[in-house]
């Protein structure tokens, strides 16, 4: 059954083709490198529930996973199809099996198609595979989030809600969960949170909340329909800077302690003090050698003339 739906949409898209009415998102730029050896194939599931779209190729380098709409108009891309359609969960976006979890109805009729991409940036699209979502007895409701992840400090709050309504006019039931991982699977309910809204509590760290939204007729329940975990952040407050303490008029000053580390001689503060007394010892040791050779020399012209002198008296005798 599977193979013969997929015969006609490939039929049809190429009549598409050949009348030139081919809608953007169908479109094949081609590449000589990937040759495609597995397509996805449709498939049939309740509201709520989960199913698999695998394709395979040959010579590729990337991959992304597009959702296309029924008239080929809107086409979303991997992780944008979580906010296109709020309860959708998606595991393997980057492999060539993806799992689409949460199914909601509002994914009826959409196509899931591969984007495989080789060196040179062209690609080729894998043929289109339908997702066909049945209504349970009783219909999911829809949700709409209104209300995104916070950072917050003790005394700030954040209160978390959603909006939800039903096809039918069923009653609407809420349950919150939190969890300490961006994934679903680990979420335990919030005993008492069963409103549309809900207030976590201070906690510090990093804490993901999410809610789950039914329908109730009579004894029958809908598929329940999440919304994406968000995360709420408490960091600790930071403390205001302390004033530094101002000495009172009676108190003496500290000297400041030398900070350079080694001898405190040859500190910042001593260093025009050394000099000074460098010059002052280099000067006085100048004089003192100048004031020698001035006596040296006084006592050789005093020799000199003593012995002018006595060899004058020695000729006068």
């Amino acid at each position: 059954m599977k193979k013969t739906l997929s015969f006609l949409l490939a039929l049809l898209l190429a009549v598409f083709a050949v009348a030139g009415v081919m809608p953007a998102a169908f479109a094949d730029e081609g590449s000589a490198y990937i040759e495609i050896t597995k397509p996805p194939y449709g498939e049939t599931v309740t509201e709520g529930d989960d199913a698999t779209f695998i394709s395979r190729a040959e010579g590729y380098q990337g991959l992304i996973w597009m959702f296309v709409s029924a008239d080929g108009e809107t086409v979303w891309q991997n992780g944008e199809a979580i906010n296109a359609f709020p309860g959708l969960e998606m595991a393997g976006v980057e492999t060539e099996e993806l799992h689409l979890i949460s199914i909601p109805f509002s994914m009826n009729g959409w196509f899931v198609r591969a984007k495989f991409i080789d060196q040179d940036g062209n690609y080729v699209l894998s043929e289109p595979a339908e997702i066909t979502v049945l209504q349970g007895v009783v219909p999911s409701p829809s949700i709409v989030p209104k209300s995104a992840g916070a950072k917050l400090v003790p005394g700030e709050s954040k209160t978390l809600s959603v909006e939800a309504s039903s096809r039918m006019g069923d009653e609407i039931k809420y349950q919150w969960y939190r969890s300490y991982s961006s994934y679903r699977s680990s979420g335990e309910a919030i005993l008492g949170a069963t409103e549309p809204s809900y207030t976590p509590p201070e906690e510090l760290g990093q804490v993901f909340y999410f809610v789950g939204v039914w329908c109730i007729r009579g004894r029958d329940a809908s598929a329940p329909i999440y919304t994406t975990p968000v995360a709420i952040v408490y960091t600790e407050s930071e403390s205001a800077p302390s004033a530094e303490p101002t000495a009172s008029p009676t108190q003496t000053p500290q000297t400041p302690k030398n900070s350079g580390g080694g001898n405190p001689l040859f500190s910042h503060g001593n260093a025009l003090l050394l000099v000074l007394s460098a010059v002052l010892l280099l000067t006085a040791l100048a004089v003192a050698a100048t004031l020698l050779v001035l006596r040296t020399v006084e006592k050789k012209h005093r020799g000199a003339a003593e012995e002018v002198d006595h060899s004058d008296e020695t000729e006068q005798t």
